[in-house]
């Protein structure tokens, strides 16, 4: 068998390695995401028994084959990627571990503050108490302070409070931590109106904490004293302070925190059906994003134009609905539809054209054009379609037909899902198997190449635009007739921009963004959830989100200057004849490929 052989069979089997790779992992991830979503964990529900139960909810079969074109985003990820998939995979780690320290640290605080934090003191006793001004803790009512609360300089290291009181009276104090995860230690004392202490406690036995059940006390480490008897007139206090708390106390409460903070973080979105929906739903409009977004960037034309797009997106397709309400919906929504990416192709065809015709910058003109965009929307939204009646600005509520139909009800989880499987393919074959993909290419790896093969790079520099604003339309019309099913004010909240890490991440292969959209989608759906569920920041994401960005930002830097170090080293020359020749040879072999294109 010649090398040549060999080294096909290898390259084959490879192949075949990497699908049964790609195809398991794929497999794997949409068994996971369906077993969550029903109830299924490893200790808590058999597989026979989560089967039961998802074949009793409603539209599970729906479920899952949106489950099953996850694993199918995931799979053609690891197709399409290969090394670059592991690459990738770890720079989401680096990041998610990175927020990882950052919640950490952000708990810190919150721990110390739980441990050494809020508490509550109580003067229980059936005498009447006497008032006067130096009282400032009446029979029966709580006080509290937070210890090392954030805004105070100088932290509180102790609390007095004062009663008065009859000689004879028999009272109880409560000292007891506010919050049933905190575990400060406190110590409280009863001093006597001439200064002396006279009682002193440390703890709470198990009795004491059965008795005073509904006083909320709750752990040995809060203090009682019990039943004393006052012995004179006057005014007593109460001195309560925490003791001294050991760093691993702190540390272990701040890492016990952040770990239920990210599990609500990376598993909160599949933990229901209604929360795997808002998952969904997001990814879908990041997708479209993130494919007109990439459509440019392979054209390497840095715009940012998506945001104004999908504005308009949105608007023209709610106009059409709401002029339309009398139109049968199989009309009206694909009307509604092809009218939003129609508006979004002639937004995106003005920066193409000051693009190549004025050589504008991109950057500044996508990003003016937003600004107009967004303004035009809003002016439009205020002052002609907000109804009279409505508290707060929005349009009518969309006809029902006009709506997007939903395949999982309940959710928003709606026909769009085709549309996007549309929009990938469509678009993977406009850059890959078509002549205007081919010239965008071209004209993204080389422009003067571009040039010199022919290529008409102000057409294609404004097709490549003007496309993007397509897919960027019908990103705006689901979100207007698919999630919202009205107009609102923010309604993109910044998906179009965020949609840019979506192509990044996914090097502008529009066969890996189902993946990467899915992939960013999740982590902002947990970031609700996380600060839903452990009142943590949704800026954490914010941090990934930037970290991710400098790690792509550095590994093409790396790739840069390996570039610039290959080129710096002196070559022998092998073919000196060909180096006249190369840039004819090069010319002539562009023109032969776009021909057979």
């Amino acid at each position: 068998m010649s090398a040549q052989n060999r080294n096909a069979r290898s390259a084959a089997n490879n192949r075949l390695l990497v699908l049964a790779l790609a195809a398991i992992i794929g497999a794997a991830m949409t068994f996971f995401i369906s077993y969550r979503i029903y109830g299924g964990s490893a200790e808590a529900l058999s597989l026979d028994a989560w089967i039961a139960n998802m074949s009793a909810q409603p539209d599970f079969q729906n479920v899952l084959l949106v489950n099953v074109l996850v694993g199918v985003s995931v799979a053609l990820f690891i197709l399409e990627m290969r090394t670059a998939a592991l690459r990738v995979t770890i720079t989401v780690i680096l990041a998610l571990l990175f927020g990882f320290a950052m919640t950490f640290v952000f708990n810190l605080d919150t721990a110390n503050r739980l441990i050494r934090g809020e508490f509550r003191v109580a003067v229980l006793s059936d005498a009447e108490p006497i008032e006067n001004d130096a009282v400032d803790l009446e029979y029966g009512r709580q006080r509290g302070d937070d210890f090392n609360e954030p805004n105070v300089r100088a932290p509180v290291t102790e609390a007095v409070y004062t009663f008065e009181g009859r000689a004879g009276d028999v009272v109880t104090i409560l000292a007891y931590a506010a919050s049933r995860r905190s575990e400060v230690n406190l110590q409280t004392a009863l001093i006597a109106p001439d200064g002396t202490t006279i009682e002193e406690a440390t703890s709470a036995t198990e009795e004491q904490l059965v008795t005073y059940e509904e006083q909320d006390l709750r752990t040995v480490n809060d203090a009682v004293i019990e039943n004393f008897t006052l012995p004179t007139d006057g005014v007593y206090s109460i001195r309560t302070v925490p003791e001294a708390i050991p760093v691993g106390t702190v540390l272990r409460e701040a890492f016990d925190a952040t770990s239920n903070a990210y599990n609500a973080f990376l598993l909160g979105s599949i933990g229901r059906v209604n929360r795997w929906a808002v998952w969904i739903q997001d990814a879908l409009t990041l997708i479209l994003v993130g494919l007109a977004i990439a459509i440019v960037f392979r054209a390497r034309q840095f715009s940012l134009g998506a945001e104004g797009q999908l504005y308009f997106g949105a608007l023209i397709s709610g106009l059409v609905v709401l002029a339309g309400g009398t139109l049968p919906g199989w009309l009206l929504i694909p009307v509604a539809i092809l009218s939003a990416m129609t508006a979004g192709f002639l937004w995106g065809l003005i920066p193409g054209v000051l693009k190549a015709y004025l050589n504008a910058n991109e950057l500044v003109s996508t990003l003016m054009l937003n600004a107009v965009a967004v303004q035009f929307y809003e002016l439009v939204l205020t002052f002609q379609l907000q109804p009279p009646d409505v508290g707060f600005t929005r349009s009518a509520d969309f006809p029902a037909v006009g709506n997007l139909p939903v395949i999982v009800n309940g959710t928003q989880v709606t026909i769009a899902v085709f549309f996007v499987i549309i929009a990938v393919i469509a678009v993977w074959l406009l850059i890959t198997r078509t002549p205007l993909g081919y010239e965008i290419r071209t004209v993204g790896n080389n422009l003067k190449f571009a040039n010199y093969g022919g290529i008409n790079t102000r057409r294609t520099i404004m097709l490549a635009m003007a496309v993007s604003g397509i897919v960027a339309g019908l990103g705006g019309a689901h979100l207007a007739m698919g999630i919202h099913r009205m107009l609102i004010l923010n309604i993109s909240l910044g998906l179009a921009f965020e949609g840019v890490v979506v192509a990044l991440l996914a090097r502008n292969n529009p066969l890996v963004i189902p993946f990467t959209g899915l992939l960013y989608a999740y982590l902002r759906a947990g970031a609700q959830f996380m600060e839903r569920d452990a009142n943590i920041s949704f800026e954490v994401v914010r941090i990934i989100q930037a970290v991710i960005i400098l790690l792509i930002t550095a590994e093409g830097l790396l790739a840069f200057l390996q570039a610039r170090r290959t080129r710096a080293v002196p070559t022998e020359p092998t073919a000196p004849s060909t180096t006249m020749e190369s840039p004819r040879l090069i010319v002539e072999a562009a023109k032969e490929e776009k021909s057979n294109v």
